[in-house]
């Protein structure tokens, strides 16, 4: 995924988990706050409670690669943090993509355009 597609500054990070709205999946969480930009920002979490550093980097991998295909779908200007549950290191790719077309579909925040 691009750079500046990426959620990066701490800040901003911050600012989605205490003021976003949040909806979860037994695989992922996802946290929305609106962003004043023409796209979307995207960042990635997996906390020690997932495993070790290898569960965590797999997870997380799991999760950029479901929002790398998703990412046209997604309606511009938000920033979204993707936070790995335990439950993802059984899953495999298109699962945690369904999982996440799912939640974005919850969230209103898909454009609802057929996948190609």
């Amino acid at each position: 995924m691009e750079r500046r597609f990426r959620l990066r500054r701490p800040g901003d990070v911050r600012r989605v988990y205490q003021v976003g709205r949040s909806w979860s999946h037994s695989l992922l969480t996802v946290v929305a706050h609106p962003n004043h930009v023409s796209f979307t920002r995207i960042g990635v979490a997996a906390s020690r409670r997932i495993g070790k550093a290898v569960a965590r980097n797999r997870a997380k991998r799991l999760l950029r690669e479901a929002a790398r295909r998703l990412y046209p779908q997604i309606t511009p200007g938000w920033d979204l943090m993707l936070i790995a549950r335990p439950a993802i290191l059984q899953a495999k790719e298109p699962q945690v993509e369904t999982a996440l077309t799912t939640l974005l579909e919850t969230a209103n925040l898909d454009v609802s355009i057929a996948p190609t």
